[in-house]
């Protein structure tokens, strides 16, 4: 079974057709080709910031050797083969660190550090267990990457398993003892997933990660699988896991960013602009061409690519899925002060906050005006102040709460431990970006915020990126009495919880379970 949205595999057609220097053909080749290379090397590299500058070094090094290639029709395990050997390159000279704070400039975008997996998740909208599929290739070795890559690759339907073998120098049969015991250390790595992500979380297990830092780890999959090995309760929960290859099948593509793919054809095809102007003296540049650069040049600045992304994308015919998805209907009113409806069938919770009553926070004429995002139009300035715990619409034993660095919508009762009451009740501070909103702090320090759209608790870095990501606005909620809480940076995007009761910030999908998942009422702290 081929991937849902593969591109199709490039006849030797075509191929030989580029290797003669056909512009067009040379062109199409690497559409065709990218979004393969692109997979591979993300999910080989981890989704490092070194994955682009791999990309386009393979790509040319594809386009500079395509003159010698004698054999067309074997053009994928040829392609395939100089992905890995540039993997493997870039593996031996180390790779350049992360950036520290994002530019200013990509406060639209996905946060530029969010791993391959995350990407993934978001570009794809991966729930239940293909989401946890893809958590668990972050629990991976270094070196078991690479044939992760690939035979995920096989699995989409995108590569075979000959191509897989030749691409890594290896006999059939090698090359199935390497790819099983990926597969072992990968169903492995998901029932470690399954286990850490459990809410309630087993007990003993939650000794075991009292000094895990919470970055996903080799070493870490093999101290915790013991543990979930040995442990009834941790097995007993995997127990419903599917293949991975079953739930791999048909999986489409994680799209090529539109600057990526801007940067490599203007690469191309300016070179091939050039060559045809010396020969040709005053021929004109291709539409093509013309398009490839100004993609290239856009792709440095990340506000005008979003600008400019319908027409650059429909010239250049680059495939760009977009997550957004519809907002709310505007305008949202604001919140007004909430209440606690009637629930007698609910577990017994806290009183409804006394204090909760909306703050009105005068606008400043001093606010400056070179903050690239606003808050989101409403027709009062509302922020809510003070120490609560966020009460389900829908779900009303569960509460807004966290399980290590995840948002989670957990389940709190008056019996329920202190730790579990605190990790329920936050602080509403004013918005770190902007003071009319509010940001949500726990009693370690950390902030509530949205990292490639799922919720997550982390320290203040003092980042603009983070503080915007720990903004939120409220706004009314699906019932009387309850807030929904808008994101500040992404307009339309809501804090909600989602079918596995994990916490991600959704666009609107206009149904009414939708804005229940996204309602919540402010009621007195657990602790």
């Amino acid at each position: 079974m081929r991937s849902q949205d593969r591109q199709e595999r490039p006849d030797a057609a075509v191929v030989t057709a580029a290797r003669a220097g056909n512009r067009q053909a040379t062109e199409q080749l690497v559409r065709d080709c990218m979004p393969l290379v692109y997979n591979i090397v993300g999910r080989a590299l981890d989704g490092h910031s070194d994955v682009d500058d791999v990309v386009q070094e393979t790509m040319m090094r594809v386009l500079d050797g395509l003159p010698g290639l004698k054999q067309p029709d074997r053009f994928r395990s040829w392609l395939v083969a100089i992905t890995v050997r540039q993997i493997r390159d870039r593996w031996r000279r180390g790779r350049t660190p992360l950036t520290a704070e994002p530019l200013e400039e990509n406060a639209h975008e996905s946060d530029p550090r969010a791993d391959f997996s995350d990407l993934t998740i978001l570009r794809l909208a991966l729930s239940g267990q293909r989401r946890e599929a893809v958590e668990a290739t972050r629990w991976l070795e270094e070196e078991e990457r690479e044939v992760l890559a690939l035979w995920w690759m096989e699995s989409v339907g995108e590569l075979t398993r000959g191509e897989l073998s030749e691409a890594c120098g290896l006999t059939p049969q090698h090359a199935a003892v390497r790819v099983q015991r990926v597969k072992e250390r990968l169903e492995t790595a998901r029932t470690v997933v399954r286990a850490v992500m459990a809410s309630p979380r087993c007990p003993d297990l939650a000794a075991v990660l009292a000094s895990w830092d919470g970055r996903p780890s080799g070493l870490w999959r093999k101290r915790l699988a013991r543990h979930v090995r040995d442990c009834p309760r941790c097995l007993s929960s995997s127990s419903d896991l599917i293949p991975a290859e079953g739930l791999l099948a048909g999986l489409a593509l994680v799209p090529v960013p539109v600057g990526l793919a801007g940067l490599v054809l203007a690469r191309v095809l300016g070179a091939g602009s050039a060559e045809a102007t010396v020969g040709a003296g005053t021929r004109t540049v291709s539409g093509g061409s013309r398009t490839a650069r100004t993609i290239g040049r856009l792709a440095a600045k990340p506000v005008a690519t979003a600008a400019a992304g319908a027409v650059t994308l429909a010239a250049a015919g680059v495939a760009w899925y977009t997550a957004a998805g519809p907002h709310e209907p505007a305008p949202r009113p604001a919140v007004a002060a909430p209440h606690s409806p009637a629930a007698p069938s609910a577990p017994p919770s806290p009183r409804t906050s006394a204090s909760r009553t909306p703050t009105s926070t005068p606008s400043s004429p001093s606010t400056p005006t070179s903050t690239p995002t606003s808050a989101p139009a409403t027709t009062a300035e509302t922020r809510f102040a003070g120490r609560h715990a966020l009460r389900s619409v829908d779900n009303p034993g569960g509460y807004v709460s966290q399980s290590g660095r995840r948002g989670v919508l957990g389940p709190v009762g008056a019996t329920s431990s202190a730790a579990t009451r605190q990790a329920a009740t936050f602080t509403f501070v004013p918005g770190l970006a902007d003071p009319r909103c509010s940001s949500l702090r726990d009693a370690t320090g950390r902030y509530l915020r949205h990292y490639a759209f799922r919720i997550r608790l982390d320290t203040d870095d003092g980042s603009a990126i983070f503080r915007k990501d720990a903004t939120f606005c409220p706004r009314s909620g699906s019932t009387a009495g309850s807030v929904s809480l808008e994101s500040y940076n992404y307009p339309g995007r809501y804090l909600r919880h989602r079918d596995n009761l994990q916490l991600w910030l959704d666009p609107s999908d206009g149904t009414a379970a939708y804005r229940a998942s996204r309602s919540f009422v402010l009621v007195e702290p657990w602790t």
